[in-house]
């Protein structure tokens, strides 16, 4: 026979159910705005990584660059229309620094919170062309807005001439490195003569063909030239076919020697 439950019971039993519905309620609202946060704070997350003003990269770290101004790599930085730390494209970025005169590649590096680290490479510079270029190694021209005060030989010619030039400027040179003589200037015409400007002031005129012939034939004769007189040769004309003309700096006529048609 089931036990009959005292008044005391009933009374617990009518009071647990009373407490129950407003728990009830209680655990509704708190889910539903464990999930109004969730949106609120997904919300944030979407909006900042589309808008470049919430995380924005405010440091530049510049790497190994030598000609490459900090002013340049920042101004190429401000022309980046979307500088967010996770908006940012990189290989907009990177065609912008690639853009600067002196910078051959570039490698993009975020660091958190809002820093770019820019490791450079640059051209490696060979000599200078023209007034206002400089030439690398590769046979690149480019023009920086300031050309660095260096040794370096002085390039001239077409520019779509310029890898063309550097092999012959190399290859001259070691030849004149036997008599240790060393080319400060060369220069290609617009009709494709050779004319080069030596270490001690010497101009020498090669014109078009059998250029390293035509200087086998200089530095055979070129010690004898420099002590014929007192005075320092200035110039060697080598542009016939089987001799050459002098002239010292006090000499207004040249000296032939040799003859033949140029």
């Amino acid at each position: 026979m089931a036990k009959m439950a005292t008044r005391e019971e009933r009374k617990q039993a009518k009071n647990f159910k009373g407490w129950l519905k407003p728990l009830k309620w209680v655990l509704v609202i708190a889910s539903a705005s464990a999930v109004a946060v969730a949106f609120i704070f997904a919300g944030v997350w979407v909006f900042s990584i589309n808008t470049d003003n919430v995380f924005p990269i405010n440091r530049l770290e510049v790497f190994e660059q030598q000609f490459t101004s900090a002013g340049e790599v920042t101004i190429a930085m401000k022309s980046i229309d979307d500088r967010g730390f996770f908006t940012m494209d990189m290989e907009t970025a990177e065609d912008k620094f690639v853009s600067l005169p002196w910078v051959k590649s570039v490698q993009l590096r975020k660091v958190w919170p809002d820093t770019l680290q820019v490791t450079v490479e640059e051209y490696e510079p060979l000599a200078y062309w023209g007034m206002h270029g400089m030439v690398s190694t590769e046979g690149k021209v480019f023009y920086p807005e300031q050309l660095p005060e260096m040794n370096w030989v002085k390039l001239q010619g077409p520019d779509e001439m310029a890898k063309d030039l550097t092999v012959l400027l190399q290859t001259y040179q070691e030849q004149l490195l036997r008599k240790a003589l060393f080319i400060e200037g060369m220069q290609l015409s617009e009709r494709g003569a050779i004319s080069l400007t030596l270490n001690d002031g010497l101009k020498v005129q090669l014109g078009k063909v059998h250029v390293e012939e035509r200087l086998e034939r200089l530095l055979n004769h070129i010690d004898v030239l420099k002590t014929h007189k007192s005075e320092a040769l200035a110039y060697v004309d080598l542009r016939y076919q089987n001799g050459f003309a002098a002239k010292w700096v006090s000499n207004t006529t040249p000296l032939e020697n040799g003859g033949g048609n140029r």
